[in-house]
């Protein structure tokens, strides 16, 4: 009998291990926020899901029923091997390129920079802004006039009475005071002239063009605090601007070690302005682990720079200088992007949650874009009924073409002002930034928000504007301006298109969904969720 009870224990201590898990579930409750076909997403995966899904000023969802939705649309196009499409390959490349390249600088330079102490800042600040001068200042043109001014100064006259002594009223140009100045802002030969003087001190004559000047320091400052405090944040911006440079430097220099770098400077001295000699085009210039690239791909990109900027081609100092710009140009770009990829950002945070929802967000578009839309259709007869329907909205209110991209992102805003300020093309910028994507609209001016209004209203067609709001910036460019008339069925025929396409769109949509909804075995826990979306809202109104 003891005998048997051995033989029994093991098995009761195996059955309760079985049974721990679903006692536990039991007794504290389950521990997914949803659950389809057997896989669990829990509130932290919600969280990541609603940051990078919701737009400015987006409610929190009543129901988890747009993010099943998303899971399950993104499913189906993962199961149908859509990754395989070269569209969402070449979208997922460019967005991890950006984005691996944005985590590679937040960690090499950003997080590497620091703020000055006062001290630092404060040494710059007599360096760089200091003295502040008060000048008395007396200008002739004759080298006579000039001897004889001369000449009294060396006697001991007075600075405010050689004029008079000299005789030169009328003749010289006279300054009694120019008030105190920064020393940046006198010409530099002056300049040279007075920064030694102390307060009283003469300088002259200074050649400065045509004329010969006599000068007296009535009062010099090495600064001050009233006028350090108002240039402490730019001394603070000038510093970080400089570290980031000195940063990038540092990083640049660190990945041609790494990366092996070569470069046959040889070669590229034999680069002008001329082109490349036909027997060296093909020989490598630049060799960065497997790359190689030729001089005639230098040459290239060379020209393409100049044309740019509108650099004379045939100007020899400007292609050197080019040329220099264009090389480092070429290290920064490739070696900095394999760094970043190399470093696989995507699979840990704070990258991996944004990737993973652009990658499944990809997905659900190359579902919409081969499933969906091939099933939407609109006839000439449903044009023409929504027209003489809804005949109000093309009324005379004015209508914009335009193109929006809005985010609350402050850095990742900067960047893409900054592209847009050096001329760069407004939908290429926005394209790997936009999960939803850049979508040109065409809609009555009065329909824009007051604030977009108001800076879009003067603009003319292909112009581009930034517009601060809040938390947000706008980035809109305008595709066609403002046209304030009534409109012929043809000339909104492909709006209402548009707008009809996009309503069958979502009712073909919607009945996938639902279709995908019925055969899917779909569990909520209701408990976690009104939880979560409490948490949401506190978080939104704090």
């Amino acid at each position: 009998m003891s005998g048997l009870k051995t033989c029994l224990t093991p098995l009761w201590v195996l059955l309760l291990l079985c049974l721990l898990p679903q006692l536990s579930c039991a007794f504290w409750g389950q521990s997914y926020l949803l659950q389809i076909n057997g896989e669990e997403y829990t509130e932290q995966d919600y969280r990541h899901w609603w940051k990078e899904w919701q737009e400015p000023g987006m409610a929190v969802h009543e129901s988890l029923d747009p993010y099943i939705d998303f899971l399950l649309l993104s499913g189906e196009a993962d199961a149908m091997q859509l990754f395989e499409n070269p569209g969402y390959k070449k979208k997922l490349d460019v967005f991890l390129k950006v984005r691996s390249l944005m985590q590679l600088k937040a960690e090499e330079v950003d997080a590497k920079k620091v703020i000055p102490p006062q001290e630092e800042l404060w040494q710059t600040y007599q360096e760089e802004y200091t003295p502040l001068l008060d000048l008395r200042m007396i200008a002739v043109q004759d080298d006579n006039q000039s001897a004889q001014l001369q000449e009294l100064i060396a006697q001991g006259v007075a600075f405010e009475k050689l004029v008079e002594t000299a005789g030169l009223e009328g003749k010289a140009e006279q300054f009694e005071s120019t008030g105190l100045m920064r020393f940046t802002r006198i010409p530099e030969v002056l300049r040279a002239a007075v920064l030694p003087l102390q307060q009283g001190d003469v300088a002259g004559p200074v050649k400065y063009g045509h004329v010969w000047y006599f000068l007296e320091v009535l009062q010099r400052q090495d600064g001050n605090e009233e006028d350090f405090a108002g240039l402490k944040q730019k001394l603070i911006r000038n510093s970080l601007k400089q570290q980031e440079l000195d940063l990038t430097a540092q990083l640049l220099d660190q990945l041609k070690k790494e990366y092996a770098v070569q470069i046959n400077q040889s070669l590229i001295d034999t680069i002008t302005v001329d082109g490349v000699p036909s027997a060296d085009a093909d020989k490598i210039a630049i060799t960065i682990e497997d790359l190689k690239i030729p001089a005639s791909f230098v040459y290239a990109s060379i020209e393409k720079g100049q044309k740019l900027r509108g650099t004379a081609r045939r100007n020899a100092e400007s292609f050197e200088a080019t040329k220099k710009r264009v090389v480092n140009d070429i290290l920064v770009q490739v070696l900095t992007e394999k760094a970043a990829l190399d470093r696989n950002y995507e699979e840990v945070p704070p990258l991996k949650p944004v990737y993973d929802f652009y990658r499944q967000y990809r997905l659900l578009k190359e579902f919409e874009r081969v499933v969906v839309q091939p099933e939407v259709q609109v006839t000439d007869a449903d044009i023409e009924n929504y027209y003489n329907e809804n005949g109000e909205q093309f009324s005379d209110q004015g209508m914009i073409e335009y193109a929006q991209v809005t985010t609350n992102e402050e850095a990742l805003a900067e960047d893409i002002a900054e592209k847009l300020k050096n001329g760069a093309e407004f939908f290429s910028v926005m394209e790997p930034i936009s999960p939803s994507g850049v979508q040109v609209k065409k809609e009555p001016l009065v329909h824009l928000k007051p604030v977009v209004q108001e800076a879009v209203k003067s603009l003319a067609s292909g112009q581009v504007t930034v517009i601060p709001d809040g938390a947000n910036t706008h980035f809109i460019k305008v595709v066609r301006a403002v046209e304030t008339k009534v409109m012929p069925l043809e000339h909104v025929r492909e709006m209402i298109r548009k707008t009809l396409e996009k309503q069958h769109f979502k009712a073909v949509r919607d009945d996938f969904v639902r279709r995908l909804r019925e055969r899917s075995t779909i569990k909520l826990n209701n408990g976690k969720w009104q939880t979560l979306r409490k948490e949401l809202l506190e978080e939104k109104a704090s």
